[in-house]
């Protein structure tokens, strides 16, 4: 099942509490970042699609 943009960014905010705790060991860190841009990609993916369908509709 695809994850939803709510969901994707719940996940960042995760992420970012996560890499802003200083328990955080840093090899969690660095996979959570790479993690992170990852699934920030994926948002910003979603994003444009949404704006095209939306530019689409207006035009019609």
């Amino acid at each position: 099942m695809t994850e939803t943009y709510e969901e994707m960014v719940t996940r960042l905010r995760e992420i970012a509490r996560k890499l802003e705790d200083p328990d955080t060991p840093l090899e969690e860190s660095v996979r959570l970042y790479k993690d992170g841009i990852e699934l920030i990609k994926t948002c910003e993916e979603f994003l444009t699609k949404a704006e095209l369908r939306i530019l689409e509709i207006t035009e019609e």
